[in-house]
């Protein structure tokens, strides 16, 4: 691949996606402090918005590649599984469960419980924000961003790279700003599902597969934890 693996008509848009990630990423309206942090982080909120609204036709672009390659399509279901199986039931219910055992702790997952918290209290807002703005959000930031641009340098930077950014930003606000290092075990889990959407993406270098995928899993764990 000696591409980029989605291109934009636009350089303006790669460079508006790299800023994004930065600021996404570094949680600078955590870090300013209050009151300026509700400020800073409501703008960026806003721009959030806006970098998925002009990335649509982009997104439209990469639906339109099923057309001419079907078999595509079925990496979504496949990625949702591979997500399901291995962070769901390997990571989650057996690795980690092991590892809190054997120190002695109880660990639940601030972030998962944060958004459940959330979505009990504007389900169907909250519901559409975690299981379909989110994912393509972070596919936008995490796989075509940060993977795709270090893809053509060195693949193996791209996976990891990219894999630990969508890691320490689903454990970061908790594990490092409000100090429950424990926390830090979770980034393991997270690492585990960048690398299968990137592989997602290289492997059908179509975008709409790994926001397919996340999309599904995210529902799919949505309506576990509401069903317990």
């Amino acid at each position: 691949m000696d591409e980029q693996i989605l291109n934009t008509s636009a350089r303006w848009k790669k460079i508006f996606c790299l800023v994004m990630l930065f600021f996404y990423f570094s949680h600078i309206q955590i870090l300013l402090g209050m009151p300026l942090a509700s400020s800073v982080s409501g703008i960026l909120n806003i721009l959030n918005i806006v970098l998925v609204l002009v990335m649509i036709p982009d997104i439209i672009r990469e639906a339109k590649k099923f057309g001419d390659d079907k078999k595509s399509l079925w990496f979504i279901p496949l990625g949702a599984v591979m997500i399901l199986c291995l962070q769901g039931i390997l990571w989650d219910g057996i690795i980690k469960d092991l590892i809190t055992a054997k120190a002695g702790i109880t660990l639940e997952n601030a972030n998962t419980n944060k958004v459940f918290d959330m979505v009990k209290g504007a389900p169907f807002f909250m519901g559409f924000m975690a299981c379909v703005y989110g994912p393509v959000l972070e596919e936008l930031l995490y796989r075509y961003t940060a993977f795709g641009s270090l893809y053509v340098k060195n693949k193996f930077s791209a996976y990891v790279v990219s894999a630990l950014l969508f890691a320490f930003q689903h454990v970061s606000e908790a594990g490092i700003w409000g100090g429950d290092t424990i926390q830090l075990i979770n980034t393991l889990g997270y690492i585990i599902a960048g690398f299968v959407f990137a592989f997602l993406y290289a492997k059908t270098r179509n975008l709409c597969v790994p926001i397919g995928a996340h999309i599904l899993a995210n529902s799919f764990g949505l309506v576990m934890m509401i069903c317990k």
